[in-house]
C-alpha cells in the first residue's frame, strides 16, 4: 500500500491529518491543471483558480468518504481529479452564461458562444487521458472533413442548439436543417468507417470498458 492509498484511507475514516497531506500533495496539481486549461483554452469565464481548485478538492473529499472514489493507482486519481477540474470549470462557464443553456441566451450571447466554439480546442482538453482525447480530436478532424454546411449543421448541433434554432443561421427551414444533419451524419458515419476508429475508438462512444 503507498502512501496516497494510506493517506485516502485515513481520509475515509475521518482523519484530518491525512486530508491536509492530501491536499498538500494534489493541490498544486489540481491548480496547474485550471491554470494551463484556463490560458490555453480561453475560459475567460474562470477567473478565481484559487477558488475552483477548492470546489474541485472539495468534491473529491464528499467522493472519498462517500465511497464514490477508491484508489487504484495514481493514474486514476489524477484523472479523477482532472475529471472533476473540467466538470467545475463547465460548471462555471453556466454560471457566467446566467445558468442557462446555449439555446436560451439572447442571441448575440449566443453568437458569442458559438464563435468561440473550437472543435480542436474542446477535443484537446475534453478527456483527460491520451487515448480519449486522441480518439475526440479523430472524430473533430472527421467532422472538419465534411462540406461546410454538413460540418456547421454538426458543430452548432454539439452546442445543443435544435434545428429551428439553427434554421436561421442557415437560412434553412427547420426541416431542411433536420434532413442536412441527417445527411452530415451519414457523411460522418462513412468518414469513420473508412478509418480505424471504430476499432480504436469506440469503447470510449459506445459504453464499453475501456481496455486495459
Amino acid at each position: 500500500m503507498n502512501g496516497a492509498e494510506r493517506l485516502l484511507e485515513a481520509v475515509g475514516r475521518g482523519d484530518g491529518e491525512a486530508w491536509s497531506q492530501l491536499l498538500e500533495r494534489y493541490r498544486p496539481f489540481v491548480l496547474g491543471r485550471l491554470r494551463q486549461a484556463a490560458a490555453a483554452r480561453n475560459w475567460f469565464w474562470l477567473d478565481d483558480l484559487d477558488d475552483a481548485t477548492q470546489e474541485v478538492l472539495v468534491r473529491f473529499y464528499e467522493a472519498v468518504r462517500s465511497g464514490r472514489f477508491r484508489y487504484r493507482d495514481e493514474d486514476q486519481l489524477r484523472g479523477f481529479l482532472v475529471r472533476t477540474a473540467f466538470f467545475v470549470a463547465m460548471q462555471r462557464k453556466d454560471a457566467a452564461a446566467g445558468e442557462r443553456p446555449v439555446s436560451d441566451l439572447p442571441a448575440e450571447d449566443q453568437e458569442e458562444l458559438t464563435r468561440r466554439f473550437d472543435l480542436a480546442a474542446f477535443a484537446a482538453s475534453a478527456f483527460d487521458t491520451l487515448g480519449r482525447r486522441q480518439c475526440l480530436q479523430e472524430l473533430y478532424a472527421a467532422i472538419d472533413r465534411l462540406s461546410p454546411a454538413r460540418r456547421e449543421v454538426l458543430r452548432l448541433s454539439l452546442l445543443g442548439l435544435r434545428p429551428r434554432e439553427i434554421a436561421p443561421r442557415l437560412a434553412r427551414s427547420a426541416n431542411a436543417v433536420s434532413v442536412l444533419k441527417f445527411h452530415a451524419l451519414e457523411d460522418l458515419r462513412r468518414e469513420l468507417e473508412a478509418s480505424d476508429f471504430m476499432v480504436n475508438c469506440g469503447r470510449y462512444f459506445c459504453g464499453a470498458e475501456e481496455a486495459t
